[in-house]
């Protein structure tokens, strides 16, 4: 049974509801740790984390993760020049630390992570991504169509290629082209864990905004069914390292 990786996106400032309360109280509930990843963009870059210090950061469980989400974006709309990408992310980190949050997971907003990201996020001190949507029908600025399932290292000239970028890459879960927010009907979210199964590492994401509360009570239950262990982006990472490093030490 696979790992399960629950991951939130934190961007509740942006919107006129917000679902943490809930969201904290069925995680606490089930003991079930989550990666909260807190969204940063050049449009109002303190505005998500300056919520989550003073709203619920006490409430999360130290168990927990707190990592980063950044949307690549400015008032004049999408960014795609390497230099001013790299400014974003620098600005996201230093947001977050004048609020004493050092990230090591990271998910790039619209999922549209860029070669050109990866050295910042490395130098940034960012060990486990979770952009990568294998297959996914959504592709608003990155297609990954054909990228690794499972948890890899990328090329670094094509993403959706293994290589060996220092970053561990963990793919949110796909299916017939549907990718694994818990926002979408349970009956499609049902086929999409059956087909991941055999995945080392099942990467899901909700939305705070979103009321998912009754898909994730369902999520929890439906893999504790399975016997399967949850963790969060960077713990999946140690484990992964952990274990491929004692087969490479075996010469398996």
């Amino acid at each position: 049974m696979p790992n399960v990786v629950l991951t939130i996106d934190c961007e509740a400032a942006h919107h006129d509801r917000c679902f943490t309360s809930e969201l904290i109280r069925v995680c606490e509930s089930e003991f079930v740790p989550c990666t909260w990843l807190i969204h940063v963009s050049m449009k109002d870059p303190s505005a998500n984390t300056s919520l989550y210090y003073h709203e619920f950061m006490h409430r999360i469980p130290s168990w927990h993760e707190i990592g980063m989400k950044v949307n690549f974006e400015n008032e004049r709309g999408y960014i795609d020049d390497p230099k001013e990408r790299g400014a974003v992310l620098w600005l996201a980190k230093d947001t977050l630390k004048a609020h004493l949050i050092k990230c090591t997971s990271f998910r790039a907003g619209s999922l549209a992570l860029m070669p050109t990201d990866i050295p910042y996020l490395e130098e940034m001190g960012v060990l486990v991504d979770s952009s990568v949507a294998p297959n996914a029908d959504y592709k608003m600025f990155v297609d990954w169509q054909g990228a690794p399932n499972d948890p890899y290292h990328s090329d670094k000239a094509d993403l959706t290629k293994k290589g060996n970028n220092r970053i561990l890459h963990l793919p949110l879960a796909t299916h017939n082209g549907l990718h694994g927010y818990l926002d979408h009907p349970m009956a499609q979210l049902l086929s999409l864990f059956e087909a991941n199964l055999n995945r080392e590492v099942l990467t899901l994401a909700a939305r705070d905004y979103m009321d998912s509360t009754e898909n994730l009570i369902a999520t929890i239950q439906y893999f504790r069914n399975q016997g399967s262990h949850f963790t969060t982006m960077t713990q999946a990472a140690s484990e992964h390292y952990e274990h491929h490093g004692a087969l490479m030490t075996a010469g398996v």
